[in-house]
């Protein structure tokens, strides 16, 4: 940090962040700004001269909109770029993790390029290359909505660059998944043979299950049977038997005759994402289906990422599992509206659901643990 010429110099040379007024201090300190003219006076409340300084440029900065405070327990995102089009965000929650949640705007081979550790699982709704836009398409009616509820900017891909598209962003998937990991991809069942072969062929993933999940209102044909359910293809990075693979049985499915769960893959008790009169993403998965792939693949503080982040379903499933999230979109708007979403809708949910767990705890504290009053 030499060449700074004096504190305001020093805010604006940090990269986006949390800091404490402690670290701005230490930053001058290492700077030298401290050693500058006057800078080891002491002023009328008994601090240096030079931390006066760094707090007037900090008020400066905050002014300038170039810095904001963060209270404790009340979230934030912090934004590398504008608004209107964030690059990189990262979600702020203390005294939780600073890190438990990250966005990048980009192409979902950039996204999971650019994840600096080892992935536990990936989860993936990529456009299923219908030609949904094609007004010959049978698909074409399946989304006839009020698109004033609609975010703008989802980007589709072209039928014929399907295989291409899919081998690619697999493939990096493949390498940034650490051993054992899971790959889950959710697609129409028209697309799910493909990207089974992709994670085969082109990422050397090992196949565990295809999962049906019901879909009541298949798109209605009389030249064919009713899809009325998409999939899920999940993968695994190494063998079938490796003892690096994760699985807990979802504590919500069947029960077998002698009590044990049933872990099908046949989901029928997963509700559609309809968000009735709330603004919604293109297609956005229920969060209950990603927290049942996310509880069943990985453990409590494991990296979980997702590069078609929609409207941020399997953030919102990460937050109330407590699993760390990492994710984007080629979209903007994508990362704008779930950012939204997190903070107007996830968190308030989390903290109630957080206060009712601990008037449950106080109850039970009261009554002692066979329900006579202690």
């Amino acid at each position: 940090m030499s060449g700074l010429r004096n504190e305001w110099d020093l805010i604006r040379s940090l990269a986006s962040g949390v800091y404490t007024v402690q670290d701005l201090y230490a930053r001058a300190e290492a700077a030298g700004l401290a050693d500058r003219a006057g800078g080891r006076k002491r002023i009328q409340d008994g601090t240096e001269q030079y931390k006066r300084r760094v707090r007037t440029a900090l008020q400066q900065a905050k002014r300038a909109g170039r810095a904001h405070r963060v209270e404790a327990g009340q979230p934030a995102w912090f934004i590398e770029g504008t608004p209107a089009r964030p690059r990189r965000a990262l979600l702020v929650w203390l005294p939780a993790d600073p890190s438990q949640a990250e966005l990048v705007l980009g192409q979902a081979a950039e996204v999971l390029a650019s994840c600096d550790e080892p992935i536990g699982l990936i989860v993936a709704d990529p456009p299923w290359g219908l030609g949904r836009d094609d007004e010959r398409s049978a698909h074409r009616r399946v989304y006839g909505r009020n698109q004033d509820q609609v975010v703008g900017g989802y980007v589709d891909v072209d039928p014929a660059a399907y295989a291409d598209f899919t081998a690619e962003w697999i493939k990096v998937a493949g390498d940034a998944l650490r051993p054992g990991g899971y790959l889950a991809v959710v697609t129409g069942p028209q697309q799910a043979a493909r990207v089974q072969t992709a994670a085969e062929d082109v990422a050397g993933l090992t196949f565990v299950n295809s999962i049906c999940v019901r879909r009541r209102f298949g798109l209605y044909a009389t030249r064919r049977f009713v899809h009325s359910h998409i999939r899920v293809t999940l993968m695994c990075k190494g063998g079938y038997e490796s003892r690096q693979r994760v699985f807990h049985r979802p504590e919500e499915m069947p029960r077998g005759r002698n009590g044990q769960i049933y872990a099908v893959d046949w989901w029928e008790d997963i509700p559609e994402e309809r968000r009735n009169g709330l603004l919604r993403y293109d297609n956005m998965l229920h969060p209950d289906l990603a927290s049942r792939l996310i509880r069943s693949t990985t453990n409590p503080g494991d990296l979980v990422a997702d590069p078609f982040l929609g409207g941020g379903s399997t953030l919102v499933a990460c937050l109330a599992t407590g699993r760390r999230f990492y994710g984007g979109d080629v979209n903007p708007h994508s990362l704008r509206f779930t950012m939204s979403r997190v903070l107007a809708e996830v968190i308030p949910a989390l903290r109630a659901q957080a206060g009712r767990t601990r008037a449950l705890a106080r109850q039970l504290t009261l009554f002692g643990p066979e329900g006579r009053l202690a």
